[in-house]
């Protein structure tokens, strides 16, 4: 059986949603922040990152999309993506890592503190670097839900759509100021939370209404 290490509200949610949509069984491990940055947790991931999934033979996987990627060649018929090897197969692993390589960590820098500020003016200047940068690449995804929506392989839902959901979640300056800016995109989060298999997953990291999660 797998082991999901878990945050709530972190990157681990969208492998939390892909899990349940798959009705795969797992064990659900909650950590902390604190917890996470333990010495110890390097055992299982060295980086110290969120999301890990533990293997069933030991081995454990971390990046998000790393694990989506695994979990939909393991249970491909579960059908959360195209098929293995389709041209759309191919559109669809290109918007996945779109997401996680220019969203995700563009969003991260948003938050103060973040990795490349020595000074609290530099700080400053990188968050609003970050958001202007990260609402560049939402651009891009509110025009294909507006060319081809209303999931983000068309009619079909997939397991982009609980990813987008996720990084919607760290909007700035606030979720709901974020939705206001990108309507499409706040669409699709919503028939997201409407879905009944992840209702119980979305109260768990307390995101199961707009705002639940403090940007």
């Amino acid at each position: 059986m797998y082991k999901l290490y878990n945050v709530k509200a972190w990157g681990s949610l969208a492998v939390h949603c892909l899990l349940e949509e798959m009705e795969v069984p797992y064990t659900n491990i909650w950590m902390n922040p604190d917890q996470v940055r333990e010495p110890d947790f390097r055992t299982i991931s060295p980086l110290g990152v969120i999301p890990v999934l533990g293997l069933p033979d030991g081995r454990a996987l971390f990046e998000s999309a790393a694990i989506v990627t695994f979990l939909l060649a393991a249970h491909a018929g579960k059908r959360m993506s195209p098929e293995l090897g389709s041209g759309d197969y191919g559109e669809f692993m290109s918007v996945l890592h779109f997401m996680s390589t220019e969203i995700y960590p563009t969003t991260s820098l948003s938050y103060p503190g973040n990795y490349f500020a020595d000074t609290p003016e530099q700080d400053t200047a990188c968050i609003a670097k970050a958001v202007a940068k990260a609402d560049g690449y939402w651009a891009v995804l509110e025009q294909r839900l507006a060319d081809a929506g209303p999931w983000l392989m068309g009619e079909t839902y997939s397991a982009l759509d609980p990813y987008c959901f996720m990084l919607t979640l760290w909007g700035k300056p606030s979720e709901e100021a974020f939705r206001e800016r990108f309507p499409n995109v706040a669409r699709l989060a919503t028939q997201v939370r409407d879905r009944p298999k992840l209702k119980a997953v979305l109260q768990s990291h307390g995101v199961l209404d707009v705002g639940g999660y403090g940007s």
